[in-house]
């Protein structure tokens, strides 16, 4: 009954108001892959010159083509993803995490910041946390198997290579997470079943190299460039928020668990071959491979770290059975109910304020504006994502692109229609427009500015 309440909320937390937020430049670009109206082989070849595997734009280009691209059919398959998370949490691992664990495992991934805010958009995130659980519940079943427990054992490779496949073909951290659950696995497991984790790990792998191989002819490094120039302290706290909601939080999670290990009764859960350790070893292979790599190539952003999400919570659920059996139910439920607390904390800005940049409403402003059905308007940055809300309705109103970085001189250019919107501008923080206006020979003494969030439409200013 416990877990159905869990899954119930967890189901509401990402349903509910879902078209509330605009969609984002991200998720435009998922639409514009998907777009239904694109025969397969333009699609194929969108798929191919993006940094992402396949698996979930087929899954949206089905459901584009079958349902529409409104914001909310868009992003049905990631609220269900969500929900499918929350279940396996609490169903999965039921013969290897105790009720209680299990119940605080569901709970946890119920109110995740993270996991609710990416069931909530249209990429792949919420399907690639999904397979991480899967991946996660999975390793966690196999190293707990008995040395005689064959076949149980092989029902939990055999779940672990599956997800890992899948996980794989949907994002490239969820190969990186695969390869560190098989080795954890190797290095825990029992020796009677090491042999078929080093055969199902080389299988995973020999079947997902030839799309490396393949995707790496239509893909560069430098579109991963604008990784590098992320602050890493800004992605470590954007990551702080997408786990645990905020630094007091964390700071629960940090202060219960030293607790427990100055008083001695975490003893057995520190050991290497426990669940807790199973688990913060394969976060730590995960994030080290990762490391690695992004000294040759950035790769290490705070979405991209959400594979470990499943095993960080596992340690949290741990800890609260760790604390019910120490010091008794209060204090453990105590201790989760806190958690919960400060977790929920955060989700209350994705129903109440705008967090993407506004496409949505700077876009309802163009198209209802009298006199732009036709004519130029310039717009700052790729205009491809400008005329994924022009193209169907506005068919003649011609967008004319300023890359980004570049300077133009629209105050002193001619008017040759009778639209008065000079330019249109989404993705730029209120701090930096008026630098912009500058560089671009606008100014708002000579114009009027119609602002939204990080969004903002230029009108020619009435003499």
């Amino acid at each position: 009954m416990a877990l159905c309440i869990v899954v119930v909320f967890g189901a509401g937390l990402r349903a509910y108001a879902l078209d509330f937020q605009s969609l984002w430049t991200d998720e435009i670009s998922s639409l514009m892959i998907t777009d239904p109206t694109l025969p397969f082989r333009q699609f194929w070849d969108r798929v191919l010159a993006d940094t992402h595997p396949p698996i979930y734009y087929l899954i949206l280009r089905w459901s584009s083509s079958a349902l529409g691209q409104s914001e909310i059919v868009a992003r049905a398959p990631s609220v269900l993803f969500g929900i499918l998370t929350v279940c396996a949490a609490g169903i999965l691992p039921s013969a290897s995490l105790s009720r209680s664990s299990r119940v605080a495992l569901a709970l946890l991934l119920a109110v995740s910041p993270g996991a609710v805010w990416y069931a909530r958009e249209a990429r792949s995130y919420a399907l690639l946390l999904l397979l991480s659980t899967l991946i996660t519940v999975a390793c966690i079943r196999l190293l707990r198997c008995m040395p005689r427990e064959d076949r149980a054992a092989r029902g939990a490779l055999t779940m672990l290579t599956m997800a890992a496949l899948l996980a794989s073909f949907t994002h490239y951290f969820g190969f990186l997470l695969t390869m560190a659950a098989f080795f954890t696995c190797f290095l825990l497991v029992d020796s009677r079943h090491r042999a078929l984790v080093v055969l199902s790990g080389c299988g995973a792998v020999a079947l997902f190299m030839p799309w490396v191989v393949y995707h790496s002819r239509f893909i560069t490094s430098e579109r991963a460039t604008w990784i590098g120039e992320l602050s890493v302290a800004a992605s470590i706290d954007w990551f702080k928020h997408l786990a645990f909601g905020g630094s007091a939080s964390l700071l629960v999670f940090i202060g219960a668990a030293v607790a427990l290990l100055a008083t001695g009764g975490w003893r057995f859960g520190v050991a290497l071959n426990s669940t807790i350790g199973a688990c913060a070893l394969l976060c730590l292979l995960t994030l080290a491979a990762a490391g690695v790599i992004s000294v040759h190539t950035p790769i290490l952003t705070s979405r991209n770290m959400i594979v470990v999400l499943p095993a960080i919570y596992v340690i949290a659920a741990e800890l609260t059975s760790c604390l019910m059996r120490r010091w008794g139910t209060i204090v453990g439920t105590a201790y989760l109910v806190l958690q919960i607390g400060l977790m929920c904390q955060a989700l209350a800005a994705y129903y109440t304020i705008d967090v993407n940049e506004q496409w949505r409403d700077s876009a309802a402003l163009v198209l209802d504006t009298p006199g732009c059905a036709s004519g130029n308007i310039h717009v700052y940055g790729d205009a491809s994502n400008y005329r994924f809300f022009t193209r169907s309705v506005r068919p003649n109103l011609q967008l004319i692109e300023i890359p980004r970085g570049a300077a133009a001189d629209l105050g002193n250019e001619p008017t040759t229609t009778s639209c008065q919107i000079v330019l249109w501008i989404v993705g730029v923080a209120l701090w930096d427009l008026d630098d912009l206006l500058d560089r671009l020979g606008l100014s708002r003494s000579s114009s009027e500015v119609s602002e939204h969030h990080s969004a903002y439409v230029i009108f020619r200013k009435h003499p």
